[in-house]
């Protein structure tokens, strides 16, 4: 395999053709003109000959099988004309070592090894020396011209390994580019842009696909190589062949693709009438000049595929070549590590990817802001401002479907144009009398990449807003490499007078660390924490208690998002969480909806007194929690446990004093007095956790205050 870096009429190293000027010139010219009728008749059966014996090894065979009938004659005319050109009157050797370097790569292309072309010289060596035999010259005459024709030989056959060892050159050379290209690519749009372009420079690879699994095991397209990579991928696209699947159990998972995927191997195959597996993919990849293919399943530490990546020449036989292999194998290796350091997301074809970015583009991108309320008072603490691209339609794409297919340029055109958003509909809220803060997602490459920095100083120098007036969400995915300047970044942005906020605490062990190293003016927990309250209400409680007590010991405020109903914010503010945001205290809206939400929103959450079975949960764990606590002044225990607490005030509220609640909460403090380690009160607690969580799940308050 050759990277396409030199010109087409380059064809691989100099070589120094002194030694071989005998073979050419005047004097064997004129031998071989006077010989010229004979070398024509006797050349014309050799090609046949020559394949003949060629068949007879298996590595030559099986190359040869995979041409048809009409490329086995044209390689038959190709032969004869090699062999004429060799005794040709007028060669000259810069256009004869030219020749047969150019033909040395096309060998090397299909797979012609060195022993195969060893073996071909040796047949050309005996044809000459027969024809020399009955050539009618003199005994001198021949023994002259059998020595240049000799030397001709050597030259074409150094010539042609010249173009082996180039390979080698190239090989060793595409391995390092192709490293460097995917190393430290933050995200997977980038990493594919960038393998494909390296992939597209091979000379020799017509096209190449990378693919993932839908939930129903089909393999969709999400990057292309080549232009005819792009035309093969319309036509599975829109169904003229079909889109392949990674199921054994179905004729589109029978191919090289599905083999590779189930097997875990690197499958080669080629674009011929005797590759039973092909037929559904084969006429249209015939069409484009594919002849063979290789299919590369990318996997995971355990060995488990989770992407191809399918390559495409118009050679036969090119991915055998041992080269090649070498190369197939690389890229397994560095791409699997590659794509599994990135943020994957949901399977993405490369068709809605280029939609979404031309849309984006367009100006397609809306801003809607959701109010983020002090669970103490009620009041707006701020709005975030939430992404939205919409479709020609008008239809609204979720932001878990666009942001996958967006590269490093298109995060920061993403980010640059809601940063105009939010200064025109702050600017258009505080005409009306409404000051509110807002704050902006800022992807991790923000830290690192200098335009996002210039971007918030413009709108600054500008007098489009004010500093104080933004927050800056840092997202979790991706730690920036170069954490000096990392942390440089934050502390510009702070003097600049922007607050940083951690979003998404507790998705992930890296944000905790985060917290750890970077004095953070707020975090948010991760909504998806709150959404275990669903199906363990006690475990998502919890998470929220430790959390917000871990960042208050940090002495920075806690934002909890997805508060979707009643109960949730009860439990937010019982737990001591500092801020909420989620639909049970409003959806996202377009600005302009915002001030006319903000005069009629009302704040009803008592902390002291739950009126949902989630927040009187919320209530008897944190009530736990200070039992625990006062373990070390046993005489506080009594009027602790015999004063009101939030379970009580909650049966209290909802009338609920002649129930099994009721009962076991009286039987839980009766046992709680006599050791909060015993069997008993360790029965009771459980059960009152099971009791009001099954109560919660029953019951989930679905009313919002939008």
């Amino acid at each position: 395999m050759t990277v396409s870096t030199r010109r087409e009429d380059d064809f691989g190293p100099a070589m120094d053709l002194s030694s071989y000027a005998p073979a050419y010139g005047k004097e064997i010219g004129d031998i071989l003109q006077r010989i010229s009728a004979y070398v024509q008749r006797m050349t014309a059966g050799f090609a046949i000959h020559f394949y003949d014996e060629l068949t007879r090894r298996s590595e030559s065979a099986a190359i040869l099988d995979h041409l048809s009938a009409e490329e086995r004659t044209q390689l038959q005319l190709k032969q004869t004309q090699h062999l004429n050109r060799l005794m040709s009157p007028t060669l000259v050797a810069t256009d004869h070592c030219e020749h047969a370097q150019r033909v040395g790569r096309i060998h090397e292309m299909v797979g012609v090894g060195l022993p195969a072309l060893l073996e071909a010289y040796h047949l050309y060596q005996r044809k000459i020396h027969c024809m020399l035999a009955d050539s009618g010259l003199t005994l001198i005459e021949q023994e002259r011209l059998g020595q240049a024709l000799q030397l001709r030989l050597m030259l074409d056959m150094e010539a042609q390994v010249s173009s082996h060892y180039q390979t080698e050159q190239s090989t060793a050379a595409f391995l390092s580019a192709f490293e460097k290209a995917v190393r430290d690519v933050g995200n997977l749009p980038d990493l594919l842009q960038s393998a494909m372009q390296q992939i597209a420079g091979v000379e020799g690879v017509f096209a190449g696909l990378f693919l993932r699994p839908d939930t129903h095991g089909t393999l969709r397209i999400e990057a292309v190589g080549c232009s005819a990579g792009v035309q093969y991928a319309e036509s599975m696209q829109n169904l003229s062949i079909p889109l392949i699947e990674i199921r054994s159990d179905t004729p589109a998972g029978q191919g090289p693709a599905g083999f590779a995927w189930r097997n875990g191997n690197i499958e080669v195959a080629e674009f011929d009438d005797f590759d039973e597996h092909l037929p559904p993919w084969q006429e249209v990849g015939l069409e484009l000049g594919f002849r063979s293919n290789a299919a590369v399943p990318l996997q995971d530490d355990s060995g488990h595929p989770f992407a191809l990546l399918l390559l495409y020449s118009q050679w036969p036989g090119f991915f055998n070549a041992p080269a090649r292999q070498t190369i197939l194998r690389h890229i397994q290796q560095v791409l699997s590590r590659a794509v599994l350091s990135c943020e994957q997301g949901l399977v993405t074809p490369a068709q809605q990817r280029r939609e979404y970015r031309q849309r984006l583009e367009q100006g397609a991108m809306r801003l809607r802001y959701q109010p983020i309320i002090d669970l103490r008072t009620g009041h707006i603490q701020h709005v975030e401002a939430l992404a939205r691209l919409y479709g020609a339609d008008g239809t609204a794409i979720s932001p878990a479907a666009f942001l996958p297919a967006f590269g490093r340029s298109d995060q920061l055109r993403l980010f640059q144009q809601g940063l105009t958003q939010v200064c025109r509909d702050s600017r258009r809220w505080r005409d009306s009398g409404l000051h509110v803060s807002v704050s902006l997602n800022l992807p991790a490459e923000g830290l690192s990449d200098d335009a996002y920095l210039d971007s918030l100083l413009a709108i600054l120098q500008a007098g489009e807003t004010e500093a104080s007036q933004l927050r800056l969400e840092v997202l979790e995915s991706h730690e920036p490499l170069d954490l000096a300047k990392r942390d440089s970044r934050l502390a510009e942005l702070r003097r600049a007078g922007f607050s940083i906020v951690q979003d998404d605490l507790g998705s992930g062990h890296s944000s905790l660390l985060r917290m750890d190293r970077i004095a953070f003016d707020e975090v948010k927990i991760d909504q998806g924490l709150v959404r275990n309250t669903l199906g363990t209400p006690q475990r998502a409680l919890e998470f929220i208690y430790h959390l917000t007590r871990l960042a208050h010991g940090f002495g920075v405020p806690v934002t909890v998002e997805g508060l979707e109903s009643h109960g949730l914010l009860e439990a937010a503010a019982i737990l001591g969480a500092d801020h909420g945001q989620g639909y049970g205290i409003a959806r996202p809206m377009p600005a302009a909806e915002f001030p006319a939400w903000h005069e009629r929103f009302v704040y009803s959450i008592d902390p002291r007194h739950p009126r949902t079975p989630l927040g009187a949960l919320a209530g008897f764990l944190l009530w736990d929690q200070q039992l625990a606590a006062l373990t070390r002044w046993p005489d506080l225990i009594e009027d602790f446990v015999r004063s009101s607490c939030l379970v009580q005030r909650y049966i209290t509220g909802q009338g609920l004093e002649d129930t099994p609640l009721q009962a076991l909460l009286h039987s839980n403090h009766a046992c709680a007095l006599r050791g909060q380690s015993s069997a008993m009160y360790t029965h009771t607690k459980n059960e009152l956790i099971r009791t009001l969580g099954q109560d919660w799940l029953r019951q989930r308050d679905s009313s919002d205050f939008s």
